[in-house]
């Protein structure tokens, strides 16, 4: 089977920075899942997925626009008081903020003073050229209801949870 559309797929990754310093790397023998085709992995890797079979290993080079984006460098002053108290703000931690049309955006920040924190709207990783070192460990079709959510689900899913369907 190869990695095309409906296709829940786990693969084994390091990535990288252009300098071959270590971003983040699935654990040993924790190959991250996804649900080929629904943007559950940024759109340069997911590309150079396609097509891909198991026991596939590769280097797979994304651009930031095909990444996290382009760096922005816009976003927000908030004043420190206006954070929760027992939440303390650090560089890299992502928060989300209510938008004009009620749904969350994500804000990462970016600095920290005793007056205040500045929240960018850009992802850490943005403006970063993106270097993957991926092993495809396993290709299934997926099920109609990991169709309908998005995202696999269930032993070696990656992500667990309930749904209310109420």
């Amino acid at each position: 089977m190869q990695i095309a559309a409906a296709t829940v797929v786990a693969f084994d990754y390091t990535l990288t920075d252009g300098d071959g310093a270590v971003i983040d790397q699935s654990p040993p023998g924790e190959p991250l899942s996804y649900l080929h085709g629904a943007g559950n992995i940024v759109p340069g890797l997911e590309r150079q997925l396609e097509g891909l079979v198991v026991g596939d290993a590769r280097t797979c080079v994304v651009p930031p626009n095909e990444g996290y984006g382009l760096a922005t460098n816009q976003g927000i002053r908030v004043p420190h008081a206006e954070f929760p108290g027992e939440m303390e703000p650090q560089v890299g931690m992502a928060v989300g903020a209510t938008g004009p049309d009620g749904k969350t955006v994500p804000l990462f920040i970016k600095g920290v003073t005793d007056e205040e924190v500045f929240l960018s709207f850009d992802h850490p990783l943005a403006g970063v050229t993106l270097h993957f070192a991926v092993a495809i460990r396993s290709i299934r079709a997926a099920t109609d209801e990991e169709l309908a959510h998005g995202h696999p689900h269930g032993p070696g899913g990656g992500h667990h949870h309930g749904h209310d369907h109420g």
